[in-house]
C-alpha cells in the first residue's frame, strides 16, 4: 500500500520554517506570535473593534481577549470604549507599537521575498488562488465536523 502525504504536512512545515525565521528577526520585540495581529491593528488606525478583528482572523471572543490582553500587557495595544456603543472596544496602538510595526512589516516583506525567490508573480498568484480554493473546499466539512462534535457533546 502506498502512503499518501497529506497536503497539510507541507503547509505546516513551510509555516514552521517561515515563523521560525520571522521569530528570530523580531524576537527582541517580545510579541511571540502576534506580529500580524499587531500590524492589522496598526493598519486600521484605531477604527478596528475587538470583534471585527476576531471576525477577520477567524478567532472567537475568548481567544481575541487573550491576544489583546497579551499585547496590552507588553505595552503595544490599548482598548478604547466606543462612545457610540459602550459594548464595543476600539483597538489602538501605543507609541511602542508605532515604532515596532514598521520593523515587523519590513521583516514580513524580507521573508516573503526570500521565500518567493525564483517564483514568478504569476506562480504566486496561482499559489494564492489554489490555497483559497482549497480553504473554500474544506469549509463545508469543517463546519460539518464542528456540528457533529457539538451534537456529540449534548
Amino acid at each position: 500500500m502506498e502512503v499518501t502525504e497529506p497536503i497539510s504536512r507541507k503547509l505546516i512545515h513551510v509555516a514552521k520554517v517561515y515563523l521560525n525565521v520571522l521569530s528570530k528577526r523580531v524576537e527582541h520585540l517580545g510579541i511571540n506570535r502576534y506580529w500580524y495581529v499587531l500590524s492589522l491593528i496598526h493598519a486600521n488606525n484605531g477604527k478596528l473593534t475587538q470583534k471585527a478583528l476576531g471576525d477577520k482572523l477567524g478567532k472567537d471572543k475568548s481567544a481575541m481577549v487573550s491576544i489583546i490582553d497579551f499585547l496590552t500587557d507588553r505595552g503595544y495595544v490599548y482598548r478604547e470604549v466606543n462612545p457610540n456603543d459602550r459594548r464595543e472596544h476600539f483597538l489602538k496602538v501605543t507609541a511602542k507599537a508605532e515604532a515596532a510595526v514598521p520593523e515587523i512589516v519590513a521583516a514580513f516583506n524580507s521573508i516573503n521575498n526570500t521565500v518567493a525567490k525564483e517564483v514568478t508573480a504569476e506562480e504566486m498568484e496561482t499559489f494564492f488562488k489554489v490555497l483559497f480554493k482549497m480553504e473554500e473546499n474544506l469549509k463545508p466539512y469543517a463546519n460539518k465536523e464542528l456540528n457533529i462534535k457539538l451534537n456529540l457533546n449534548k
